[in-house]
């Protein structure tokens, strides 16, 4: 079984039983039902986070999220006018790397609009 399919309850066991209790690894294991290696796993987290689970998200956070993404796919004009006007059918990342190509990104935009509110 996965260690992210392990339950943070039985996670939160192995400490317990290896340092308070003083069981082996293998001890654990059997008193468990679980794997060695998910034990030297779940030991080596502790002993560095002082947790069992690693909460720490990689990546950057979305900007936008399903709703704003629909919201946006809905009022796409120029994606649908393409389709019935010119024939040609593309899809919503093709027409977004070309709009950052041709310099209409977020970060300009934000930046008029911040520029306009500080004229008023």
């Amino acid at each position: 079984m996965p260690p992210w399919a392990i339950s943070s309850d039985l996670k939160l066991r192995i400490p317990v039983l290896r340092h308070v209790q003083g069981l082996s690894i293998k001890q654990i294991c059997e008193v468990l039902g679980i794997r060695k290696s998910l034990v030297y796993q779940t030991l080596q987290l502790y002993d560095k986070l002082a947790d069992v689970t690693n909460s720490r998200k990689l990546g950057r956070r979305h900007s936008l999220n399903y709703e704003n993404i629909n919201y946006i796919k809905s009022h796409c004009y120029l994606h649908s006018s393409l389709l019935l006007r010119r024939h040609v059918k593309i899809l919503l990342s093709t027409l977004f790397r070309t709009l950052r190509r041709l310099g209409i990104t977020r970060k300009k935009v934000s930046r008029h609009a911040l520029e306009r509110n500080e004229e008023k």
